[in-house]
């Protein structure tokens, strides 16, 4: 039998804090907190010049016949394989783009065509802006009914099979 695994044996705080150069950086003799994670992240180096080599060596569009080009595809199945074996899924179902913000937007258009009035989507208490006004705007032009999964303030959890009353057929 193995030893369960803790996070202190995969790496400490601050072996993964020296990777984050943003992490250095003090205001008045402090350090900085980045509060900001849907406007954009600090990155680790070692992304940081993945990207860089990207941009200054390979940057292309994709699915055309010249080298970079069939590079940077080869780049995105490989990095869609990657996170598909992470989270146990298939690399068909991984999908790229720009911001989280942006990629919601355009699913809720996409599933927008195909909902009617009274159609119904679930959101919860706790999601991101992001995931809530594309669909608030379906509701004002389609007519869908927005439900809303609550948050048991009290546990900071889902309340208990508050899901379950929320499905229907819609």
């Amino acid at each position: 039998m193995h030893a369960a695994t803790t996070s202190k044996d995969v790496a400490s705080v601050s072996k993964i804090r020296k990777h984050f150069p943003a992490l250095r950086r003090k205001e008045n003799g402090a350090r900085v907190a980045y509060f900001d994670g849907p406007g954009g992240t600090q990155v680790p180096s070692s992304v940081a010049s993945a990207m860089s080599e990207y941009l200054l060596h390979h940057n292309a569009n994709t699915h055309w016949a010249y080298p970079t080009s069939v590079e940077t595809d080869a780049m995105l199945a490989h990095s869609r394989q990657v996170l598909a074996d992470y989270l146990g899924g298939d690399a068909d179902e991984i999908a790229f783009g720009s911001n989280m913000t942006t990629l919601l937007f355009h699913i809720s258009r996409a599933i927008g065509r195909t909902l009617k009035t009274g159609d119904e989507i679930i959101v919860t208490e706790l999601d991101h802006h992001a995931n809530i006004a594309p669909w608030q705007a379906l509701e004002r032009e389609r007519g869908i009914v927005l439900r809303w999964l609550p948050l048991d303030v009290s546990t900071g959890r889902h309340q208990e099979g508050a899901y379950e009353k929320l499905l229907s057929p819609k």
